[in-house]
């Protein structure tokens, strides 16, 4: 009898002192763990494009995203004349959301980014064969810039962002028009559109 305590006793410590061993091996050999911890992200973290009416240097900023949260980007609309960052300069770092350590995206601390202001734009997301994955409008953004939080449904491959009727925050109208050599009535609604194409990766 004396036996059976001691090996009760001996065990007891080896789990207390290695339950991660335990954990861990389990953890390895869920299926519904590792799709937990699987993240998606554009397969480029910065994308710009000038839009068509050459308004604004449009850029996409995207960071990995638990894929349970679905695909995080932030768009921004600059001046025209900003500086391209299609591809991310030797000094950007990652950075955590604070939105629950969702996502982690880009911070580029050495550019000086000129944010121009609007009202609101609409947006869908398409994917390779055509289908609709997202469609949204009249967001508003502040500012100039807005973090997009998009359910894909798992959807990995190429895909189309359509970003059209950019519409100008009224204040900045006769600043546009001068910049676009426009002599045109200020009061009248300015309108601008991109297009990006990219793909969505899962890791």
């Amino acid at each position: 009898m004396n036996m059976i305590y001691v090996l009760v006793f001996i065990a007891s410590i080896f789990i207390f002192f290695n339950p991660a061993n335990s954990l861990a091996q389990l953890d390895v050999n869920n299926t519904s763990d590792e799709k937990a911890l699987e993240t998606i992200q554009l397969g480029t973290p910065i994308l710009q494009k000038l839009s068509d009416n050459k308004i604004y240097m449009v850029t996409l900023k995207s960071g990995q995203a638990s894929a349970a949260y679905g695909l995080n980007f932030e768009i921004v609309f600059l001046n025209a004349t900003s500086t391209n960052l299609n591809t991310p300069p030797a000094n950007a770092e990652s950075n955590v959301s604070t939105d629950k350590n969702a996502s982690v995206g880009m911070t580029v601390p050495s550019v000086v980014e000129q944010v121009i202001p609007v009202k609101s734009f609409d947006i869908r997301i398409l994917g390779n064969n055509g289908n609709e994955l997202f469609n949204k409008v009249k967001e508003v953004p502040h500012g100039g810039r807005i973090l997009e939080k998009v359910d894909i449904k798992n959807y990995t491959g190429h895909i189309t962002i359509d970003i059209s009727n950019i519409i100008l925050d009224p204040s900045w109208n006769d600043i546009v028009k001068k910049q676009l050599n426009q002599t045109s009535d200020t009061s009248k609604t300015i309108s601008d559109s991109v297009k990006f194409e990219s793909e969505v990766i899962k890791s």
